[in-house]
């Protein structure tokens, strides 16, 4: 693998897009248009629920980017899937619920393996010293197309056709994934599929074998970066008498802090170690969190803090997407599927932090909620900081007991 270009890196940015875009089109964009629609917010929410699943289950699909095609050309695939999924889902929303669920279910189920087939794509085509900008960037482009494409629906869903709609939103999520066609990827050598099989299948294994990975899954399913008071803010808004027009700001400063901090976030990881950066991300975001929950019930507190707890957000996205790219490591049958089991981990924690913050607003108030998004980010970084250097010694010890022995091996032969 040669160094990538600058150009090259930037394009990680367009291709992971639609990732992004199809996420922040439910995250944002679909509530907003079913309620609209007179559809109940119970029956939103569990729609949402359901469409949410399959970003934790599907590694149970998402080794099918290690089969045939080049990843790059599953990124269009996949995407394009997703995309025409999506605009019937929201072409059915005046119609059955059912079929609506079920299209948009079915568009996740395409969306989620896009991820993947990124990760294989990087492993194929980035050495491992420039994956930390490459992660940055990624992490850029996800976020940004949930932005863009979250408003731009929002936007239009009361000023054109609901057909119109449908189809900005598909072109939204699928025409940024053609920019990965411009990676120049190899053609995977395939000469017997019960041999390819195999080769992953031993791949995964010997994937699951290794200390460093199983480490890293426990990092990537602690706490640390989860964000989950990015989704929460809006909510908390009253208790800092913060207006709609304060919200607004967050939101807009959200939007441009959390790629800035993926940018500089992806710089760092790949001149300092990936392992010591994650876990100071948590820091980050844990003094930001800490911070807020002292400040006073303000609107200017509430600004502040969300934007720098966006910011801390962009440098955990990205310290955590380096380090799942560092773990993927060079080529193979199952790059992809490697790159799968982390983003399915990492997915964990945002679900149960949503549920964990919600349980300290409802006991504590809004200061307890902040101070337990704070804790959960601040015990966890210390607990792993302590994990790295006693591993980190242990392997000097071991290191020094390995010569010394060998030292004395050497004395006894030449006294023999």
């Amino acid at each position: 693998m040669g160094a990538p270009t600058g150009v090259t890196v930037r394009r990680f940015a367009l291709a992971s897009a639609p990732y992004g875009a199809f996420n922040g089109l439910v995250a944002v964009g679909l509530p907003f248009i079913l309620r609209q629609r007179g559809i109940p917010v119970e029956r939103i929410a569990i729609v949402e629920a359901f469409v949410q699943a399959p970003s934790i289950w599907f590694f149970l699909w998402g080794p099918v980017v290690d089969l045939g095609f080049r990843r790059r050309t599953w990124i269009v695939v996949l995407s394009v899937a997703s995309a025409l999924c999506a605009a019937a889902a929201l072409g059915a929303a005046d119609g059955s619920r059912g079929a609506l669920t079920t299209l948009l279910v079915l568009a996740s189920v395409f969306c989620q393996p896009v991820s993947s087939a990124m990760g294989g794509l990087v492993a194929t085509v980035v050495p491992n010293e420039h994956r930390g900008r490459t992660a940055g960037w990624s992490q850029a482009g996800i976020f940004l197309g949930g932005v863009v494409t979250g408003a731009t629906t929002v936007w239009l869903s009361d000023r054109v056709s609901a057909t119109s709609v449908a189809i900005v939103a598909a072109a939204l999520i699928a025409a940024p994934s053609f920019v990965a066609l411009t990676i120049d990827e190899p053609q995977p050598q395939i000469e017997s599929w019960r041999r390819h099989f195999s080769d992953m299948l031993g791949d995964v294994r010997g994937t699951l074998a290794r200390r460093d990975v199983w480490l890293g899954l426990l990092f990537f399913l602690s706490p640390i970066g989860a964000g989950a008071l990015m989704d929460l803010f809006s909510g908390i808004a009253s208790d800092f008498r913060a207006s709609a027009d304060v919200v607004i700001w967050t939101v807009v400063l959200g939007g441009a802090l959390t790629p800035l901090g993926a940018l500089i976030g992806g710089v760092v990881c790949d001149r300092f170690d990936r392992w010591l950066v994650y876990p100071i991300t948590g820091l980050a975001a844990a003094v930001s969190a800490g911070v807020m929950a002292f400040a006073p019930l303000s609107p200017a507190a509430f600004l502040a803090g969300a934007a720098a707890y966006a910011l801390s957000v962009g440098f955990c996205y990205a310290a955590f997407m380096a380090l799942a790219f560092q773990l993927v490591g060079t080529s193979s049958a199952a790059s992809g599927t490697r790159f799968t089991l982390f983003m399915a981990a990492v997915n964990v924690p945002v679900v149960y932090m949503l549920r964990l913050d919600g349980w300290g607003h409802a006991r504590f108030g809004v200061h307890g909620m902040l101070a337990v998004d704070a804790l959960s980010n601040g015990v966890f970084a210390v607990l792993f900081l302590v994990i790295l250097y006693a591993t980190k010694a242990h392997a000097r010890v071991a290191g020094r007991t390995d010569s010394q022995s060998a030292a004395t091996s050497r004395s006894m032969s030449s006294n023999v």
